[in-house]
């Protein structure tokens, strides 16, 4: 089944209230911002949504709990974030394939950003930059970056994570650490995103 345009408005909306708010709307709440006068509309939309498992309710005025496409529940000021296992050369970065796992951050820790992902550190090449083996960095995709930015590349269809520099023109990947030198890359290689924050493994 594939949900509606009116459907979909509807889950934004409820979506949104927890966000911002905490707690989902009322059914009330819901007629006022479609702007429909009978309750029996929102009803009938609010049964879809459960059907297709975007929702559960418990027959309460606020007795409603969200879930994204993915199973996870929306929380308030939380947002999902896909944790990746590879990054595709072209086309899009998040494509269900390559998705490990999706976690809940939040939302001050992403500044509002939705755009973004996860990949998980491998190795120690980066340690001078405080980011160790098996930490999550949190990456915006983009491609345009500037010398001195911690970037995700994409080198022979392997990600790496390596601070990109740029002098007189001539590009390179450095590692944060004396034991690994500095990558000149041969080749086709593109830059997938930008380092923008980074979550620790404590285990």
């Amino acid at each position: 089944m594939t949900i509606t345009n009116r459907q979909k408005e509807l889950l934004d909306y409820i979506v949104a209230a927890i966000r911002e708010k905490g707690f989902p709307p009322t059914v009330s709440e819901m007629a006022k911002a479609l702007k429909v006068s009978s309750k029996n509309a929102v009803a009938k939309l609010l049964r879809a949504l459960q059907e297709q498992g975007f929702i559960k309710r418990d027959g309460t005025a606020r007795g409603l709990r969200v879930f994204d496409a993915f199973q996870n529940e929306v929380q308030a000021g939380a947002i999902s974030v896909p944790i990746l296992g590879s990054i595709p050369a072209g086309g899009p970065i998040v494509v269900e394939q390559h998705v490990e796992d999706w976690i809940n951050l939040p939302q001050s820790l992403l500044r509002g950003r939705r755009d973004v992902f996860l990949l998980k550190v491998r190795g120690d090449s980066m340690e001078g930059a405080g980011i160790l083996n098996r930490d999550l960095v949190i990456v915006k995709p983009t491609r345009e970056v500037r010398s001195g930015d911690i970037v995700v590349a994409l080198l022979h269809d392997e990600a790496t994570v390596k601070r990109f520099v740029e002098i007189r023109g001539k590009k390179y990947l450095k590692p944060e650490n004396p034991k690994y030198e500095n990558i000149y890359p041969q080749g086709d290689w593109t830059v997938q995103g930008k380092v923008v924050g980074v979550i620790r493994n404590l285990e």
